[in-house]
């Protein structure tokens, strides 16, 4: 819902300081619990902070792990290569205003990487973010994590469907209001996927999805 929408809402309520209140204080009782949570999580532990609730992922399907591997590995041979940025898997929990997020594959172009430090534990948010779906995943992937990406500024974010072989690419863009709104492109398994973050990038869809399109997308990136 839009801001205006929601102010509007608020004032129709017959005491909207007293909603405003109350905001106010589950905001900062979210706060306390997102200070537990970063104290509680471990490495060994894939899990996220997402509207005041821990979510612990369990193990993910072959179709997902096998996705994530292959478009971590081109994205990071692609970035080492010509020195763009940085790659990470999984453990990397990015920070937004309001949830911490584990995403399955985030790049950081070199002019926010070159502040990466051995000890950091919170990475801002990435220039290109990756999520592939899972059953369990996918309101999140499409829901919250979609709007807090779009309001961190997220320039690149790409939905994987292992299950269809798809890929939505959503491109930032700024609408008729100066605001934040994605634009989204949709790829077929025969099609190739040019990034707009990672100048120069073009890959085949088929290789997030299959051994051999792979290895000939990853020799032709080296």
């Amino acid at each position: 819902m839009k801001t205006r929408a929601l102010v509007a809402q608020l004032l129709d309520h017959h005491d909207p300081r007293a909603v405003y209140a109350e905001v106010e204080r589950t905001l900062e009782r979210e706060q306390r619990e997102r200070a537990k949570f970063r104290q509680w999580l471990k490495p060994d532990v894939k899990a996220e902070f997402i509207l005041g609730d821990i979510v612990v992922h369990s193990p993910a399907l072959e179709g997902h792990n096998g996705a994530v591997l292959r478009i971590s590995t081109l994205l990071a041979t692609y970035c080492a290569f010509r020195s763009m940025g940085e790659v990470r898997v999984e453990k990397a929990l990015v920070a937004t205003q309001r949830n911490d997020f584990e995403p399955d594959v985030s790049v950081w172009l070199q002019e926010r990487a070159k502040d990466f430090t051995p000890d950091m534990k919170y990475y801002p948010a990435p220039d290109l973010v990756v999520e592939v779906l899972s059953k369990s995943t996918e309101d999140r992937d499409r829901g919250i994590k979609y709007q807090d990406y779009l309001a961190a500024g997220v320039s690149e974010y790409w939905i994987v469907d292992h299950r269809t072989e798809r890929v939505e690419q959503y491109l930032l863009d700024t609408g008729y209001d100066g605001a934040n709104v994605y634009r989204k492109t949709e790829h077929e398994l025969e099609d190739r996927l040019t990034a707009r973050v990672l100048e120069g990038l073009c890959v085949p869809v088929a290789s997030f999805f299959y051994p051999a399109p792979f290895a000939e997308a990853l020799r032709q990136l080296g």
